[in-house]
């Protein structure tokens, strides 16, 4: 499995857990999926992580937001 990196997201102090309340987290069945958007030559831009449920949630969240087309991959 591939680390996520959270440094693109430019999160403030207020939006990360402290280490107590990451030990609280437990279960979930929602998996990591990597998502980028196609341009009209065929070149990726727009690199998204997901988490969610299922692949047709995140090809979802990404249809919309890219007008020619995208994909994703599982991390």
């Amino acid at each position: 499995m591939k680390k996520l990196s959270l440094e693109m997201l430019r999160l403030t102090s207020d939006e990360v857990l402290g280490r107590s309340q990451m030990k609280k987290i437990t279960g979930g069945n929602d998996n990591v999926y990597y998502c980028q958007c196609f341009d009209s030559a065929g070149n990726t831009y727009g690199g998204e992580a997901y988490l969610v449920s299922h692949i047709d949630v995140a090809m979802a969240m990404t249809m919309d937001r890219c007008p020619a087309g995208g994909g994703c991959v599982m991390q």
